[in-house]
């Protein structure tokens, strides 16, 4: 963890924060107390056998389970695991096994959520002994209240889970950055009756995402692309808002940009956008907007690569319209983007510059992501499919932060309400010191 960076986040300094608006786990002795510790370990897992495929997720939460366990708390663990109707929604056994080899510390599943086998288990519960209850998504409740209405927690706060667990416990601490946007009883509800501490994932991800968009050393840049385009239009508002110096534009993102330039990109690529962004036409009308805002802070694509019958083509914008859809950037903006890369001080990437998956058209998203990679200043990757691809190419090593949260990610960077960050807020106001 760096520490006295000097640099500011959404709350104050970065890592030596005194006065978030958020508790952490520095704000409280944790010998003796109970704690019920949200994570969020949803991970692939084979549905046949229930067998962990990625345990990714497990080790990143594995660092404040032994943080907590060490200094002498007892632990409650809620997690989930899929959803209703799929075919990996199963108990969290494996998990629990898979944290406990990660950890080297015993973690007993209790397979139960709130019933007289949990109670049971956590009244027998010594300092630094972890429980593991089941699946929270086996619960309706959790699934049932997950809406943030009346700028109010209350029913999740009710729910029987809430209601049964928070009277035995004297701390929550939510780790679950990856499912922060979401408002189910298990991620806000405890903060209604609790102080709400972040865990180091949540607190690490608070700090890098908000410290890489607001303070990160100058000048900042951000590479957008891959196929979220209504997702990424947003996020380029509160970029450039916030003082982002230039967003670059790749994939289905340059190609809404290029369309809101004026230019027109073919039909295979328009049909593309029609097809799979939903209110397309007004996504194109709010990059315009910022396009007339914000001009050249909005870097597109001068030149892009077309798969013609499976062959790559490179050619100009001036070349447009084309009969072939676009599959990537092309090698003179593949260059200047290098460039924009090497000389900046902050970098954020979310989403691949072009169809990755096919090789012929995997030269710009690599290329980019390797100078991402090997680069000495700040570097943040969004998750989901953005994370994926970095570690596909074996290009994590380099990067300073890569998040967790896929959707959760892509909120707070489009600085829209975070439920669980929401909460964590409103519990520091009620039990703050």
């Amino acid at each position: 963890m760096i520490q006295n960076s000097g640099y500011v986040t959404v709350d104050g300094e970065f890592d030596t924060l005194k006065e978030r608006s958020f508790f952490t786990i520095d704000d409280f002795k944790m010998q003796g107390k109970i704690v019920i510790l949200r994570i969020d370990i949803n991970s692939s897992v084979n549905p046949e056998n229930g067998e962990i495929l990625d345990d990714t997720r497990i080790r990143r939460h594995a660092a404040t389970v032994k943080e907590l366990s060490e200094s002498k708390a007892k632990i409650i663990i809620l997690a989930h695991q899929s959803r209703p109707g799929k075919l990996d929604f199963v108990n969290l056994k494996k998990h629990s096994k898979r944290m406990s080899e990660i950890i080297d510390i015993k973690i007993k599943f209790i397979p139960d959520i709130y019933g007289e086998k949990a109670l049971n288990s956590i009244s027998k519960l010594n300092n630094g002994d972890i429980l593991m209850l089941d699946n929270v998504r086996f619960d309706k409740e959790e699934i049932e209240l997950s809406l943030f209405e009346n700028d109010n927690f209350e029913k999740q706060a009710n729910s029987k889970l809430v209601e049964t667990l928070a009277p035995l416990a004297d701390l929550f601490v939510n780790d679950a950055f990856a499912a922060a946007h979401r408002c189910q009883p298990s991620l806000v509800g405890f903060s209604e009756r609790m102080p709400a501490l972040a865990g180091r994932v949540m607190q690490r991800e608070l700090d890098f995402l908000g410290k890489a968009i607001s303070s990160g050393p100058s000048p900042r840049i951000a590479l957008l692309g891959g196929s979220k385009a209504a997702d990424s239009v947003s996020i380029s508002k509160y970029f450039l808002k916030k003082g982002i110096d230039y967003v670059l534009t790749g994939g289905v993102v340059a190609n809404v940009f290029l369309l809101a330039a004026g230019i027109d990109i073919g039909e295979p690529s328009k049909k593309f956008i029609e097809k799979n962004i939903p209110d397309y036409e007004n996504i194109i009308k709010k990059a315009k907007r910022l396009i007339d805002e914000y001009g050249e802070r909005i870097v597109y694509p001068t030149d892009i690569a077309i798969n013609d019958n499976g062959q790559r083509v490179g050619i100009t914008i001036d070349q447009l319209p084309t009969k072939h859809p676009i599959h990537d950037i092309g090698l003179d903006t593949l260059v200047k983007y290098i460039n924009l890369i090497n000389n900046a001080g902050t970098i954020i990437a979310n989403g691949p510059m072009g169809v990755f998956e096919n090789r012929e058209f995997a030269i710009g998203t690599k290329e980019i992501f390797k100078s991402i990679s090997n680069h000495s200043g700040m570097t943040v990757v969004g998750g989901g499919e953005t994370a994926m691809a970095f570690n596909q190419m074996g290009l994590t090593e380099g990067i300073k932060h890569i998040s967790t949260g896929g959707g959760s990610c892509i909120a707070f960077m489009a600085d829209e309400t975070m439920p669980v960050l929401e909460a964590m807020r409103r519990s520091k106001i009620k039990f703050g010191k």
